[in-house]
């Protein structure tokens, strides 16, 4: 799971082990514990922490900045419509687009 790896990367960061009552296999799962009350607390994604909205806190911690995920944009060789998607890498990379991953917590591509 890509958030568990990233934690394991903010652990060795911070020089901290953590001890989890539960591991959860996605970020959604994550929130649902926190949100229930179930859990008091969990890691997960920036970006998750915003859709949530008011019914989780964030708490930054730096070590969090040194553990990036990088997601790829490109087209692909033989696509069916490869003018839609240059057009489409173009709109994720133009001003509207990076100004909707702004407002969702990405960051610039």
């Amino acid at each position: 799971v890509p958030c568990g790896a990233a934690t394991a990367k903010v652990e060795k960061s911070a020089d901290v082990t953590l001890a989890p009552v539960s591991e959860e296999s996605s970020v959604t799962d994550v929130l649902g514990k926190v949100t229930s009350g179930e859990a008091d607390a969990g890691i997960v994604y920036a970006t998750d922490v915003k859709g949530a909205g008011s019914s989780v806190q964030s708490v930054p911690f730096p070590e969090a900045s040194k553990t990036i995920n990088v997601y790829p944009i490109a087209t692909v060789a033989h696509a069916p419509n490869p003018t839609g998607a240059r057009a489409f890498v173009a709109f994720v990379a133009g001003p509207t687009g990076r100004k909707a991953l702004a407002a969702a917590g990405f960051g610039a591509p």
